[in-house]
């Protein structure tokens, strides 16, 4: 079964194809606000580099909040769109459970701004703290004392991200707890705070 990965809620744009459990390509890459100008083409560019036809794709996986504001609604959208006129199977998982350590629990966590972050603790698919807004303070605070990895867009704390793999992530997130059963009702998650 071929799986379409989407994910536009941070600075960078990712995109994958998998097959199954595996990956087959990817892109990342550096695209704060021109997501909405190249995800598309980058869809496009690995269908091509994959000889996958779009009728291929069964099942489409979407990073759908929090972050950024325009960043989510652009991968959702898409997301929705074709899931909707496909008649494919949607899931959507957090935007930050994507930053997850293969085995340790790590605090994920994007830029929330005014020294803030959006923040989750995930243990495998185990969530230990529900996404938030937390200060960052809190979050450094919280590590320490948990013993917690920290991973996601860190630049903004100081600290280097622990390594996480946001497309194997998203595929072992693959549940019909995070299914969308109602395509046309589905919205981006906020967080607001």
């Amino acid at each position: 079964m071929i799986t379409l990965l989407l994910d536009s809620s941070s600075h960078h744009l990712s995109v994958a194809l998998a097959k199954g459990d595996k990956v087959l390509s990817f892109v990342e890459e550096k695209a704060f606000q021109t997501q909405s100008e190249i995800m598309v083409e980058r869809i496009n560019k690995l269908l091509m580099q994959e000889n996958i036809s779009p009728n291929e794709i069964k099942r489409i996986v979407v990073a759908s909040g929090p972050g950024s504001f325009t960043g989510v609604r652009i991968a959702v959208t898409i997301a929705k769109v074709w899931a909707y006129a496909k008649e494919v199977e949607l899931y959507a998982v957090s935007s930050l459970s994507v930053y997850r350590h293969e085995t340790k629990p790590t605090l994920c966590v994007l830029d929330a701004r005014r020294e803030r972050s959006f923040a989750g603790v995930y243990a495998q698919n185990n969530i230990i703290l529900p996404d938030q807004i937390m200060q960052n303070s809190e979050i450094l605070a919280l590590a320490k004392s948990e013993g917690y990895l920290i991973s996601g867009e860190t630049k903004h704390l100081g600290v280097e991200p622990a390594k996480f793999n946001r497309f194997e992530n998203m595929l072992k997130s693959i549940s019909e707890e995070n299914r969308v059963k109602d395509i046309a009702a589905f919205k981006p998650r906020y967080l607001k705070g």
